[in-house]
């Protein structure tokens, strides 16, 4: 398997329809106000719509539509939004009267959407290739590094207790080795995360139980 890539998502549009063909903005800021308002980085000439309509967020890997209680709403694909909706390549978007149709020209490379996610991910464990990726570098890991490592990152958010630990780390010795053995190793796999710019603390010891991996990671 090869690395995930490590190279920066290209910025979605906005195409306008209908009575705003031929509109195309390019969504390269971190925030897209759209409404009617002079001081919307898109401003729609719509009587319906509000000053201040909706606004699109992106971050590193997606496109976040938020209707700003906006009096007429905002639609995807027909469906009214309530909630930060997920954009996707293809979806037509409404607002007040004035439809936009959103286009990601990263929906047509051959790279999968997820891999980009996993690029800007803290920490991701490929379980069935057996690698382990710190912000979409690979972690050089020895192999029970990696065993607990894929143990708490399954587990992320609980506890680990350190008799599980022992049993899926050293399935050789039938789980059979010293808090000292899980102790040691701990502390290899943090030095560890910590080159690759994870902090230590994102394994959190908990006192007299085991170990779990912080979950916002």
């Amino acid at each position: 398997m090869s690395d995930p890539p490590r190279t920066a998502a290209l910025p979605a549009a906005l195409i306008g329809q209908g009575n705003v063909a031929g509109l195309r903005f390019v969504l390269d800021q971190p925030v897209t106000l759209i409404g009617r308002a002079e001081d919307c980085q898109l401003q729609i000439h719509d009587p319906l719509a509000s000053r201040h309509h909706a606004e699109i967020r992106r971050d590193t890997w997606r496109y976040l539509l938020v209707d700003l209680d906006s009096r007429n709403g905002t639609l995807v694909n027909g469906e009214a939004i309530q909630e930060p909706y997920q954009l996707a390549n293809g979806d037509t978007i409404l607002i007040a009267a004035t439809p936009l149709r959103f286009e990601d020209p990263n929906a047509t490379v051959t790279v999968a959407r997820e891999a980009l996610r996993q690029a800007h991910l803290p920490l991701w464990v490929n379980q069935a290739a057996g690698e382990a990726y710190a912000f979409g570098q690979r972690l050089d890991l020895a192999p029970k590094e990696l065993a607990l490592l894929a143990l708490l990152y399954d587990r992320a958010g609980q506890v680990c207790d350190k008799d599980e630990i022992a049993k899926i780390v050293w399935p050789e010795y039938d789980g059979i080795v010293s808090d000292y053995n899980i102790e040691t190793l701990v502390s290899r796999l943090r030095h560890k995360l910590d080159q690759g710019g994870v902090p230590p603390e994102a394994i959190v010891t908990v006192k007299k139980r085991g170990y779990r991996l912080a979950s916002d990671e």
